[in-house]
C-alpha cells in the first residue's frame, strides 16, 4: 500500500514538472530542448519508480521531483520580479531621455525618484526628488514631506556615495544619468541588476538535469558492477557530474 502511494505521488510530481516546463517554454523562460530533456527525466523517474528498476529509486525520485516542486514557486517569484524589473528599466531609460532633453522636467524627475526608491536606490531617489522640488517649489508639499522621510531613512542607512555603472564598473556621482566612462545610462542597469538574471533559470534546470542523471547513473553502476570496477566507474561518474555542474554554474 505504501509503495503504491509513493509511486502515485512520484507520478503526480512528474506530471506537475512536465506541466511547469511546458508553461515555462510557452513564456520563453526555457528553451524547447531544456523542456524536452526535463520532461523526459521526470517521466523516466516516474516510470523507474513504478517498475522498481533500482533500489531506493522511489526515494531518489521523491527528492528530485519533490525538491524541484518546492523550489519552483520561489524561482517563479524571482522570474516575475525580473520581468517587472525589465519593464521598469525601460521606463527608467525613457525618463532619463526626457530628463536629458529637459533637466527641469518635473515629471521625469519625479518618475526617476520613485523608481529609484522602489529598487532601494535611496541616495539617487533623494537626489532626483530634491531636484524635482527645486523645479516647482510652490507645488510640491507632498513631495517635500516625502523627501524629508527619505532623508531620515537615508540617515539611518549606509550610503555608498556614488552610482556604480553596471556595464563598465566606473563610479559616478549620485545624480549622474550617464556613465562618465562608457556613456551608457546608469540607472536602468542598476534597476535590472537588482533582480536575478534570466540565465539563472537555465542554470537551475540544467543543474537539476545533470544532478539527477548523475545520481541515476551511479545507482545503475552500483547494481551492474562490483569491487574495484564499480568504485572506479562511480568515482568517474561523480567527477564528470561535478565538472558538468561547475561548468553550468560558471558559464555566462
Amino acid at each position: 500500500m505504501e509503495s503504491c502511494f509513493v509511486t502515485l505521488l512520484v507520478i503526480m510530481l512528474a506530471l506537475a514538472w512536465v506541466f511547469a516546463l511546458i508553461q515555462m517554454t510557452i513564456m520563453g523562460d526555457v528553451s524547447l530542448a531544456e523542456a524536452v530533456l526535463g520532461s523526459v527525466v521526470a517521466l523516466l523517474l516516474a516510470f523507474a519508480t513504478a517498475q522498481a528498476w533500482l533500489p531506493y529509486i522511489s526515494m531518489v525520485s521523491l527528492i528530485a521531483l519533490g525538491g524541484g516542486a518546492i523550489g519552483y514557486p520561489f524561482l517563479r517569484s524571482y522570474i516575475n520580479r525580473r520581468m517587472h524589473a525589465e519593464i521598469d528599466a525601460e521606463q527608467m531609460e525613457q525618463a532619463c531621455q526626457a530628463y536629458e532633453f529637459d533637466p527641469k522636467n518635473y515629471g521625469s524627475l519625479l518618475q526617476l525618484a520613485n523608481l529609484c526608491y522602489q529598487y532601494e536606490l535611496l541616495e539617487q531617489a533623494v537626489s532626483f526628488l530634491d531636484k524635482a522640488i527645486q523645479t516647482a517649489p510652490l507645488m510640491t508639499m507632498t513631495e517635500k514631506r516625502r523627501l524629508q522621510a527619505w532623508k531620515d531613512e537615508l540617515h539611518h542607512s549606509k550610503p555608498q556615495g556614488y552610482s556604480p555603472c553596471m556595464h563598465c564598473g566606473a563610479r559616478n556621482s549620485i545624480g549622474a544619468i550617464r556613465c562618465t566612462r562608457c556613456q551608457r545610462y546608469i540607472l536602468p542597469g542598476l534597476v535590472a541588476g537588482r533582480t536575478v538574471p534570466k540565465a539563472l533559470l537555465h542554470k537551475v534546470i540544467l543543474s537539476w538535469l545533470i544532478a539527477v542523471a548523475g545520481v541515476m547513473m551511479v545507482m545503475v553502476l552500483r547494481e551492474s558492477f562490483t569491487g574495484i570496477t564499480a568504485l572506479v566507474a562511480i568515482l568517474l561518474t561523480l567527477l564528470v557530474t561535478l565538472g558538468a555542474l561547475i561548468w553550468v554554474i560558471r558559464r555566462a
